[in-house]
C-alpha cells in the first residue's frame, strides 16, 4: 500500500514537471547576427508643392540587405484620431523598391514620394526598412512631424507631451 502510494506520488511528480517544462515564453527566435542589419541614421522630410511628401533616409549598415522600404503617414488635422499625445497609428502606407545611392561611407542614401489621399496640415510619418532575410526585424525610423501648413484653420501645433519611444520631431520649413 505505502509502495502503491509513493509509485503514485512519483509518476504525479513527473507528470507536474513535464508540464511545468512545457510552460514558460514562447516566442519565435530572433535571428542574432547584427552584421545583416542595417538600420536608419537619419531621415528628414519635405512638403512637395502639389500636396506630397517626401521622405529622404540615409540607412548604415548592411544596406545591401535592404529589400524595400515603406514610407507611414498619419495625418493630423485635429480630428479624434490624430491626437499629439496618441500612439503614432498609420493611417497610409506605401512601398517603394528605390534604387539606393551608396555613399562612399558605405551608407545608402534613399528617397521616395507619396502623395496622400487625405490632404491635412501636418502628417506624422516615419520610414520603415523591410530586410531581404525576412526573419530580420524591420528597420524602423523614427516617428517625426512635418507641418504642411501651420497656417490652417482650427489647426494647433501638437504639444510635445509623448511618450519617449514615440520619439516625436516636429519640423516647420
Amino acid at each position: 500500500m505505502v509502495r502503491g502510494r509513493r509509485l503514485a506520488a512519483a509518476v504525479t511528480l513527473c507528470a507536474v514537471l513535464a508540464l511545468g517544462a512545457a510552460c514558460g515564453k514562447k516566442i519565435m527566435p530572433q535571428p542574432q547576427d547584427n552584421r545583416e542589419l542595417f538600420s536608419w541614421r537619419g531621415v528628414t522630410a519635405t512638403a512637395t508643392e502639389n500636396g506630397c511628401l517626401t521622405a529622404r533616409g540615409e540607412a548604415q549598415g548592411n544596406v545591401d540587405n535592404m529589400a524595400s522600404v515603406i514610407l507611414e503617414i498619419q495625418p493630423i488635422d485635429g480630428s479624434a484620431d490624430s491626437c499629439a499625445g496618441c500612439p503614432f497609428q498609420a493611417t497610409a502606407r506605401q512601398e517603394f523598391w528605390p534604387e539606393k545611392q551608396i555613399t562612399p561611407q558605405g551608407t545608402a542614401i534613399v528617397e521616395v514620394t507619396m502623395c496622400p489621399d487625405r490632404k491635412a496640415p501636418a502628417y506624422r510619418w516615419r520610414l520603415v526598412g523591410l530586410n531581404v532575410l525576412t526573419r530580420f526585424a524591420h528597420a524602423l525610423g523614427k516617428v517625426q512631424t512635418l507641418v504642411v501648413d501651420p497656417n490652417a484653420p482650427g489647426f494647433e501645433l501638437p504639444v510635445d507631451d509623448t511618450r519617449p519611444q514615440q520619439q516625436t520631431e516636429i519640423v516647420i520649413p
